[in-house]
């Protein structure tokens, strides 16, 4: 990994980041790699228990969660939850354009809302990058004001009826109202309880603050440099957003992503945590998906143009072998600020990149996390006795 730390170590002296934390570890327990640096001579201070912002890595951890609740008997994948979550249910299916004024044509929802849809991102629960009428409708609708609540931020009528195509959003916030309703508890709770405490994880929460500020790109230099001020994903938010809302260190973080890789059932039971690993779109919806990929750059991460992409509980899953490196069934997801992990069950290692830097979905940071991963898989043919020389 010597070759991957000097890219490294040039990207943050190069204003690229302002520091990144980067762990990997293999199915026996070993870390290939564990690393963290700051910028040199600034008050960065990036090491690798420090609390970052963690964005869309939420989604897995909240994920697991609502699978845990799946086990116990408590909600069912393919029972309708609109009772559950009522604000969004009771939202219409939008057809044709927004208009000027904020109004446009919608029908009521015919599909019922299921935690599947919601676990998959099937049930039409668009954000505003990806959606142009979503987009409109909140820079125009009179009624519109976000307080900070999910039921305030993301009160957008319904994308598509639930189930028959495919876009990122908010739906997995959805599902931590769901699991706050069954429960009757905060998704915080829950989360320290039957998460956290299993793990030895001490650093989560919704409410802490990160250790380190967002950076923010500057357009003349190029650099990224940390801003105190700068608005972040958890700026205004007065409750647990399960989509995007947790702060940890990623040294934390690393203690969920391996023990899904072992299967250690201290999460999930076997035959649960294994759904995480399947194909789980329709051919609508997988359609949807591919096209939203064939430009990804509301996404972070190298996602070539294969074609062999589907979505499994808890991310985007490598459904081919056409991947230069990642395995047929690799499940990984991202978050905005540049942050990225992954677990490939067939070549037996997880890993995850993180640092601060916006504005969200910055391609410049892409190559380090591209970097990143070959490197690790790198490292994994070396230990089957296979080299590679052309690979970092």
């Amino acid at each position: 990994m010597e070759a991957y730390e000097r890219v490294l170590e040039k990207a943050v002296q190069d204003g690229i980041v302002p520091g990144a934390i980067v762990l990997a570890k293999d199915n026996r327990g070993k870390y290939l790699f564990s690393y963290s640096k700051a910028v040199t001579g600034s008050d960065s201070s990036y090491k690798i228990d420090t609390v970052l912002e963690i964005a869309s890595l939420t989604k897995l951890v909240t994920t697991i969660a609502a699978l845990q609740l799946v086990e116990r008997g408590l909600i069912k994948l393919d029972e309708d939850v609109s009772k559950y979550i009522p604000v969004f249910s009771s939202r219409e299916v939008i057809d044709g354009e927004v208009k000027s004024d904020g109004t446009y044509v919608s029908h009521k929802r015919m599909n019922s809302i299921t935690l599947h849809h919601l676990l998959t991102h099937t049930a039409g629960a668009a954000y505003t990058f990806m959606s142009t009428q979503i987009a409109k409708y909140v820079e125009s609708a009179p009624g519109y004001k976000a307080d900070g609540t999910i039921n305030s931020n993301f009160d957008f009528p319904i994308s598509y009826e639930p189930g028959e195509s495919w876009l990122y959003g908010n739906a997995i916030d959805r599902v931590g109202q769901i699991i706050e309703h069954v429960c009757v508890c905060s998704l915080e709770e829950y989360f320290r309880q039957n998460i956290f405490q299993r793990l030895g994880i001490t650093t989560a929460s919704f409410f802490s603050k990160a250790q380190e500020p967002m950076a923010v790109r500057n357009p003349k230099s190029g650099r990224a440099i940390p801003d105190p001020d700068a608005l972040t994903f958890t700026t205004g938010l007065k409750e647990c957003f399960g989509g995007q809302g947790l702060l940890m260190a990623l040294s934390d973080y690393m203690k969920i992503l391996h023990s899904i890789l072992v299967d250690d059932q201290v999460l999930l039971k076997r035959e649960t945590a294994a759904l995480m690993f399947q194909p789980q779109l329709s051919a609508a919806s997988k359609a949807a998906l591919l096209r939203e990929l064939d430009c990804p750059m509301w996404a972070v991460g190298d996602l070539p143009h294969t074609g062999e992409y589907d979505w499994g509980y808890g991310g985007l899953l490598i459904d081919g072998d056409q991947h230069p490196y990642r395995r047929r069934n690799t499940l990984l997801w991202s978050g905005a600020p540049s942050l990225f992990w992954f677990i490939d069950r067939e070549a037996g290692v997880c890993g995850v990149f993180g640092t601060q830097v916006l504005p969200p979905s910055d391609p410049t940071v892409g190559p380090l996390i591209q970097g990143f991963e070959e490197a690790v898989y790198h490292e994994i043919r070396l230990s089957c006795g296979i080299r590679q020389d052309n690979v970092l």
